[in-house]
């Protein structure tokens, strides 16, 4: 009874706390409907404005200036007629041809004064060792060359592999004072500095780009600016007026430290100022809108004063209300929450579950995130670390589905409790993986506990993946963002399959790259699978798994190449008039789907390109034996007309390519030889016969000339047709 008393005492005091909140809101709100009203539409309208502003900022730089840098290589450095000056130097040395480079330079003269933001145009040719700088030339095997402005790539991209880079801000030249940035790229994009045929750099005149920044924005009412990654300032709309100050770090790592498009307040020059700030889509700059809101803060300031003092009013009246309408509520609310107790009770692995499903996914509720963490799972925040792990376990073969079940859960019982000093909350999911979260003191070390979990891990006997987030302070936010990060470094497993352990942060995945086009490979999969060249395919299968493996590329770059190999082996055999899913046992799309390394996908799909090649060769020789016959029987039925490997290619319905290296095959001579030699038997024995002429036996035989057709009979025989009658009539035929 006693128990129930305290239960019912609780209630009451948890209930009275509410109400005066409720009642405290309930009092104020009312008073500062206008306030908020109006102070959030000019909040709301200066914060559209200011994003609007800059996003046409965006529009009118983007589009028209860096999309156009960004596509001159493919503008002016492809395979067209009107490109030719600047692209035959890419595989030709031109260093002794006066008029080609005059071409050069002509031509390069013509783009920057057809662009006016260009400040000029930079091509570094390696087969001349040519290098233009706009209007200059410098012959690199003959004298050295003041570079400038231009050293800060010319270097890093002669002596790497790098393909594309973007310059800040900088001076052209010693004696060019003009501000430039600049786009360089390799030509062509991707390959090694051995294959590389040039290197193309689009220098960007930023004094016209602050003249258009300054038609967009005038200072007086707001600052635009393009900064570049590292913070550096590309260009302004301040004229020659001085930058305000945006070296707080505070600023730079809001400012710097996202992708995409922000707004944040800030102090800039001392005056509360909205910022805003857009990405480009074609390199690192953000284009960023600064508009001071000092005035406004300032009355809301004021008004937010006397809001408060008339609030202060109704609040005595309304607690004493409070009070009495909790003491007459609280009775039957208390027997309603013994009764939700007891459910919880009876429900808790159902709500653990749930709960702990919803810290990693950060999908709990508000309500469930702080407060009910040390009573759901027992574990707190305070002074503790918090980091997120992925485990997927593989299993053996003939391990039933609640076998595997029983595994799992008996191993999160043992991580949950076989780690002294810190606190482990796991679950299993629909994909058979263990999700879950690590909580520690800060003074405990992180790789001792992995040391203790990858023992007993380990110890089950499998096969096994493990991946952790970062560490952080924790909180329900830290959980769900250290195992977001472990989430991301388990995809990476397919590219580490030695890997036991995989931490987020020693993947680097924010510095691979994700290159827009796929491997030009690719395109030769279906020639060589059509040719039923097994090396040729499985070579290219092979370079591209290679270039996979370097370990530049993000999973999802990765797994698109493999799909498509997948894909263009699918679409290429169906083309040959198989199917697939009887050829391979079922659809490969499906198949690759459970592919969950990439060792595992090469030994899977060597199988599946052997077994391609296998049956087209099969098919091949069926094919190949059966139009043999065809093929001799309309030569030997032929000779005495026009006969060509074309006109015979076109009877049996195939390439004369294809018929060449068939004829070969079939009758150990190429079809030129055999069909000359079948010609000069014939008339052996036409000769032999006595009944016509020479001239009558060359036509005879399908020749329109009898000198050609004497000439060829003297050089297989050694004698003429007519030294050759006389002879067969001398009776030398036995010698013949």
């Amino acid at each position: 009874m006693e128990e129930a008393n305290r239960s019912g005492s609780r209630i009451f005091k948890r209930l009275l706390v509410f109400n005066l909140i409720t009642v405290l809101v309930v009092s104020l709100v009312p008073q500062f409907v206008f306030y908020r009203y109006f102070m959030t539409m000019y909040n709301e309208e200066a914060q559209a404005l200011n994003m609007q502003t800059v996003r046409q900022f965006q529009s009118a730089i983007d589009e028209p200036i860096v999309k156009a840098m960004v596509n001159f290589p493919n503008q002016y450095l492809s395979e067209l007629e009107s490109n030719e000056a600047l692209v035959y130097p890419l595989t030709r040395d031109i260093s002794r041809d006066s008029a080609a480079i005059l071409k050069v330079a002509r031509r390069i003269d013509d783009i920057k004064n057809n662009t006016p933001f260009l400040h000029s145009i930079d091509l570094y040719y390696p087969k001349g060792n040519l290098l233009f700088l706009g209007d200059r030339v410098c012959m690199l095997n003959e004298s050295e060359c003041p570079l400038g402005g231009r050293a800060d790539w010319f270097g890093a991209f002669a002596e790497s592999d790098l393909n594309i880079d973007w310059i800040g801000a900088r001076t052209a030249g010693p004696h060019d004072p003009a501000q430039i940035a600049t786009y360089v790229r390799s030509i062509p994009f991707f390959g090694s500095k051995e294959v590389r045929q040039g290197t193309v750099a689009v220098n960007l005149d930023l004094a016209e780009l602050d003249a258009k920044l300054r038609g967009l924005k005038a200072p007086a009412s707001g600052m635009l600016l393009i900064v570049d990654e590292a913070g550096g300032v590309i260009a302004h709309n301040y004229g020659d007026e001085p930058l305000p100050d945006l070296s707080q770090e505070a600023l730079r790592a809001k400012l710097l430290g996202s992708d995409g498009a922000g707004m944040f307040d800030a102090k800039v020059d001392g005056q509360a100022s909205v910022v805003s700030f857009v990405s480009s889509a074609f390199n690192d700059w953000r284009y960023v809108s600064v508009t001071s809101i000092e005035n406004a803060y300032r009355k809301s300031n004021q008004l937010r004063g006397w809001m408060l003092a008339i609030g202060s009013a109704f609040l005595a009246v309304n607690v004493l209300v409070s009070v009495w309408l909790t003491a007459r509520a609280h009775k039957p609310i208390s027997n309603r929450m013994e009764n939700l107790r007891q459910s919880l009770i009876r429900h808790m692995p159902v709500v653990r579950h749930n709960y702990v499903l919803g810290l990693l996914f950060g999908s709990a509720p508000d309500a469930m995130k702080i407060g009910d963490m040390r009573s759901i799972l027992g574990i707190g925040h305070e002074d503790r670390l918090a980091v997120g792990f992925a485990l997927r376990i593989e299993r053996e073969g003939g391990m039933e589905h609640e076998e595997a079940l029983a595994a799992d859960f008996h191993l999160i019982e043992r991580l949950e409790s076989g780690v002294p000093g810190a606190d482990i909350a796991a679950i299993r999911d629909d994909r058979s993986q263990i999700l879950g979260f690590i909580s520690y003191p800060e003074e405990m070390s992180l790789t001792a506990i992995l040391a203790q979990m990858t023992e007993m891990i380990a110890s089950a006997g499998e096969r096994y993946t493990l991946c952790l987030g970062g560490s952080y302070p924790s909180d329900a936010g830290a959980v769900a963002r250290s195992f977001s990060e472990a989430d991301e470094a388990l995809e990476y497993a397919f590219l580490h399959p030695e890997a036991r352990v995989l931490l987020h942060e020693e993947l680097r995945i924010g510095e691979l790259k994700e290159p827009g086009n796929l491997p030009k490979a690719l395109d030769e999969l279906p020639a060589a699978i059509k040719a039923g060249d097994g090396k040729r395919l499985q070579q290219l299968i092979g370079d591209l798994l290679a270039e996979i493996r370097l370990g530049e590329w993000t999973v999802k770059y990765c797994r698109n190449v493999l799909q498509d190999i997948v894909l263009a082996i699918d679409k290429t055999v169906q083309q040959l008039g198989f199917q697939p899913a009887e050829l391979f046992g079922g659809d490969l799309r499906e198949q690759y789907r459970d592919m969950e390394q990439i060792d595992q996908f090469e030994a899977w799909i060597g199988e599946v390109a052997e077994t391609a090649m296998s049956r087209i060769h099969e098919r091949k020789g069926q094919f190949d034996l059966e139009f043999a016959d065809k093929i001799v029987s309309y030569v030997n039925n032929s000779i005495s007309h026009q006969l060509s490997l074309v006109s015979a290619a076109e009877h049996v319905g195939v390439s004369p390519t294809y018929l060449s290296k068939i004829f070969k095959s079939i009758t150990g001579s190429n079809f030129n030889e055999y069909v000359t030699g079948l010609r000069l038997e014939r008339a052996a024995e036409l000769l032999r016969e006595r009944k016509l002429s020479v001239q009558e036996i060359s036509y005879r035989v399908g020749y329109q000339s009898t000198h050609h057709f004497i000439r060829l009979f003297k050089e297989k025989h050694g004698l003429t047709p007519k030294q050759y009658q006389k002879k067969i009539a001398d009776g030398g035929e036995e010698e013949l």
